[in-house]
This record gives structure tokens, C-alpha cells and sequence, in this order.
């Protein structure tokens, strides 16, 4: 049986090791956009914001993302479709792979590692679209929690 005062100790230990790990989690916590084009004419303008992970291979990045119509032949106004885009680039190779899931598809994303990430993504409806986009952390511009892209 433990003691009370033992107990007392570690409970205040396991509160206090809780308050450092939340404090260490947002005080860690980046938030970063990633803004691009899609398409063979770059008719699709991607954005996304997105959370960062590092992993033993190297570092993931997911969240939302919305694709929008912006080239001419938008009939109704720019058609926008929404999803999740995961990324993963590897500490080894720098490479970026990754998928884009859409409501109707699931598309895999394969990039060169540099500031403006090129490569192809391929779907069930189109293979080898090309696609260009940049990850950027966003910062806090002031004391209302406005932020803006680094």
C-alpha cells in the first residue's frame, strides 16, 4: 500500500509532467500554408493549411484543402472542391510524395524537393496532371492571432 504523502507526490508529479506537455504541444504547434497550381494549364488554384509532424523518415504535413476552378471555361462561376492533402518529405531523399482525397477521388502526389515543389499527380480520371506548389509557415502578425504566411 502506498503511503498518502506518497500518493500526494505522484499526483502533483503526473499534473505537473501534464501542464509541460501541453505547454511543449502549442508552444511546438506550426501552422503552414501551402499555395499552388493544378492542371496541364495550372487551371486550378490549390490551398491548403496545414499541420507539421516529424517523423523518423522525415516530416508529414495534412490538412485541408481546396482546389478552385480558375480558368475560362468556368460556366457558373469557379467551380471549388474540397478535401485533405497529407504530405510526406523524406529526411533521406528530400522527395515529397503524399495524396490528395477529394469527395469522388484519391489522387497520389509525387514533387521534387525545393521552396516551389513541381511534379505529377495522378487520379482515377487523370494520370500524370501536373502540379506546382510551395509549403510556407504562417506566423502570427499580432496580438489577435491574425496570421500570415512567413
Amino acid at each position: 500500500m502506498i503511503a498518502p504523502r506518497s500518493t500526494n507526490v505522484v499526483v502533483r508529479a503526473l499534473i505537473s509532467a501534464i501542464w509541460i506537455g501541453a505547454g511543449a504541444e502549442s508552444t511546438m504547434a506550426q501552422s503552414y500554408s501551402v499555395n499552388g497550381q493544378v492542371g496541364y494549364l495550372q487551371e486550378w488554384e490549390l490551398k491548403a493549411n496545414l499541420a507539421k509532424t516529424i517523423t523518423d523518415s522525415g516530416v508529414s504535413y495534412d490538412g485541408p484543402v481546396t482546389l478552385r476552378h480558375v480558368g475560362l471555361c468556368s460556366v457558373n462561376g469557379p467551380e471549388e472542391k474540397s478535401g485533405v492533402v497529407r504530405l510526406m518529405v523524406s529526411r533521406r531523399t528530400s522527395a515529397v510524395e503524399g495524396t490528395l482525397a477529394l469527395k469522388d477521388d484519391t489522387c497520389r502526389i509525387v514533387a521534387s524537393a525545393s521552396k516551389s515543389h513541381s511534379g505529377l499527380l495522378n487520379c482515377r480520371d487523370g494520370q500524370g496532371v501536373p502540379i506546382q506548389f510551395s509549403i510556407d509557415e504562417t506566423v502570427d502578425t499580432d496580438p489577435n492571432n491574425v496570421r500570415a504566411e512567413k
